[in-house]
């Protein structure tokens, strides 16, 4: 992976905390260092100028792509632009850590068949099934593929472009506005998980932890009845 910023210290803190697990971090201080990167499956672009280092780095690979410490408005046009996820400026190193993991992992096999566990929600994806404390929720199909993908990059804003391909592909056939109300959906069934979806207006979604709650799970919704989503 690459670490693109005016300081090498991201990189040093992220390549002490990889090597165990066989990932070769190294850094630039401009995106044009990415011409010498070819294989890279990640970059966190960190710093100032950071609309016009996205717009460099999608042109010079597919890599994805992380930015940190960027205000909301900025956020936005480089997720709009092509980066694949944001941390805002004071996210900590272990959270900025997890993240890259996360990206790589994404990127370097695909969806995980394996099991996803943050507050008491435990999702099982290959069986796609969701439970807190052992009681399983009953959601959509749609619901489930949300939930994943806002589970797999907790504590990072999302936009909604990125939710729609990560969730339910490229040959999805909606508008981005379709996560509000899937997300809408979501949001209850959610509660005594210590689990919440957040809205940052303008930017994304991001899943954040909370206090410690007793879990109520509750029915399913049945989307045909309020809106059509999808054709066949």
């Amino acid at each position: 992976m690459v670490v693109i910023g005016p300081a090498a210290s991201l990189a040093t803190h992220l390549k002490n905390q990889l090597a165990p697990e066989n990932v070769d971090v190294v850094w630039h201080r401009q995106a044009s260092g990415l011409l010498r990167e070819p294989s890279a499956d990640a970059v966190v672009l960190d710093g100032a100028d950071l609309i016009d280092a996205t717009a460099a780095v999608r042109r010079a690979t597919a890599a994805s792509l992380l930015i940190v410490g960027a205000d909301e408005r900025v956020a936005a046009t480089c997720l709009a632009i092509g980066a694949d996820a944001w941390l805002p400026s004071g996210s900590g190193l272990a959270l900025v850590c997890a993240q890259v993991r996360a990206l790589i992992r994404n990127r370097t096999t695909g969806r995980s068949n394996s099991r996803v566990e943050i507050g008491r929600l435990r999702l099982d994806v290959s069986a796609r099934r969701a439970e807190v404390e052992g009681c399983e929720l009953q959601m959509t199909p749609r619901e489930f593929d949300l939930l994943r993908v806002l589970m797999e990059n907790a504590g990072v804003v999302l936009s909604r472009d990125r939710i729609l391909a990560g969730a339910w592909g490229s040959r999805f056939v909606g508008e981005p506005k379709t996560v509000d109300v899937h997300v809408a959906w979501l949001r209850p069934k959610l509660e005594g998980s210590g689990l919440r979806v957040t809205t940052l207006r303008g930017v994304g979604y991001r899943l954040d932890v909370l206090d410690d709650r007793r879990p109520t799970v509750l029915a399913a919704q049945e989307p045909h009845e309020v809106i059509p989503i999808t054709r066949s």
